[in-house]
C-alpha cells in the first residue's frame, strides 16, 4: 500500500451534485446517440460506487496531480454530479403510473413546493432574488404547471446558492428531492404521445444511456487515480469498480431505487427530506 500523505484543508471539492439539467448539454455533446452505451447496471449503485470513489480521492488530489500529471483530475470530480443526472434521467424511463401512485407523490410533493416558493417570494421582498422571476414561478395552476414550478424553484436555490448560503432552512439534499419529485411528476401528468415501438430506445432512455457512457469513461480515470493513492491490494476497498454490489454499496446513504427520489441525509438544523 502506497503512504498517504496527510488529508490538506485546501483539497478542492466536488462540484454541486445537481446534475441532471446542468450537464445534459455535456453529455449529449459527447456522446452521439448512436454511440450511447446501453446502461444495465443498477444507477443506485453506480452512483453509491462513484460517491464513494471520489470521497476517497479527495483529500488525496495533489498526489494525485504528482503522479498522473496526464490524468483529467477535474473530470473525475465531476462523477458525483454527473451520476446524479444518471439517476434523474432513469428516473424519466417509467411506464404510466397508476392515479394512486401519482397522488401518493403529489402528496409529497406539495408541501416541498409550497415552503420553498413562499421562501423565494420572501427572498424577492428582501431584493435577494428577482421578483419577475418568482412571480413568474408563481403563476399559473394546475398539476402540470405545478411540478414545472419545483424544477424552476430549485434551478434558482442553485443558481444563487453562494448569495442564499445560509439565509434558508433547506438542505440540498432537500432542494434535489423536491425536484426529483417534480420532474417524476412532469413525465406522468404530460400528455404521451404514440408507443414506440419496443426494439426502439425512448429519448428518455438515450439520455440515460449518454450519463452512463460518460460515467463509464470518466470512471477509468477515478480507478487510475485510486491506483496512485492506495495501490492495487487497496484499490477495491476505497475505489470500488463501478458496479460492484457490497453492503455498503448497494444500500449507501442518499440512494433510492431507479425512478424514486434519493433520500436526504440530516444536515444541520437545515430541512431535509424524508426517505
Amino acid at each position: 500500500m502506497v503512504g498517504l500523505p496527510p488529508a490538506t484543508a485546501s483539497a478542492p471539492a466536488p462540484p454541486p451534485s445537481f446534475g441532471s439539467t446542468a450537464f445534459l448539454p455535456l453529455v449529449q455533446a459527447a456522446i452521439p446517440p448512436d454511440r450511447a452505451e446501453i446502461c444495465r447496471l443498477s444507477v443506485d449503485i453506480v452512483r453509491s460506487n462513484v460517491d464513494r470513489g471520489v470521497k476517497a480521492i479527495l483529500p488525496h488530489i495533489d498526489l494525485v496531480r504528482e503522479k498522473l500529471p496526464l490524468c483529467p483530475i477535474d473530470d473525475v470530480l465531476e462523477l458525483p454530479s454527473l451520476a446524479l443526472g444518471l439517476v434523474a434521467a432513469a428516473g424519466r424511463i417509467t411506464t404510466a403510473a397508476s392515479e394512486r401512485e401519482i397522488e401518493a407523490r403529489l402528496e409529497k410533493y406539495r408541501p416541498m413546493r409550497d415552503l420553498t416558493l413562499r421562501q423565494l417570494e420572501i427572498f424577492a421582498d428582501l431584493k435577494l432574488v428577482p421578483r419577475q422571476r418568482v412571480a413568474a414561478i408563481r403563476r399559473g395552476s394546475g398539476p402540470v404547471d405545478s411540478a414545472r414550478d419545483g424544477v424552476d424553484i430549485a434551478g434558482v436555490f442553485h443558481e444563487l446558492a453562494a448569495s442564499l448560503d445560509g439565509k434558508h432552512p433547506f438542505s440540498p439534499d432537500y432542494l434535489a428531492v423536491m425536484a426529483e419529485h417534480a420532474s417524476w411528476l412532469l413525465v406522468q401528468l404530460r400528455p404521451r404521445g404514440a408507443q414506440q415501438r419496443s426494439s426502439e430506445r425512448s429519448s428518455e432512455a438515450v439520455v440515460r444511456d449518454q450519463f452512463w457512457t460518460v460515467i463509464h469513461q470518466r470512471h477509468d480515470h477515478l480507478r487510475e487515480a485510486g491506483v496512485a493513492v492506495f495501490g492495487f491490494r487497496q484499490l477495491d476497498t476505497h475505489v470500488p469498480p463501478i458496479g460492484a454490489r457490497s453492503s455498503s454499496a448497494a444500500q449507501a446513504p442518499g440512494t433510492a431505487k431507479p425512478g424514486s427520489p434519493a433520500p436526504a441525509t440530516a444536515a444541520g438544523p437545515e430541512l431535509t427530506a424524508d426517505p
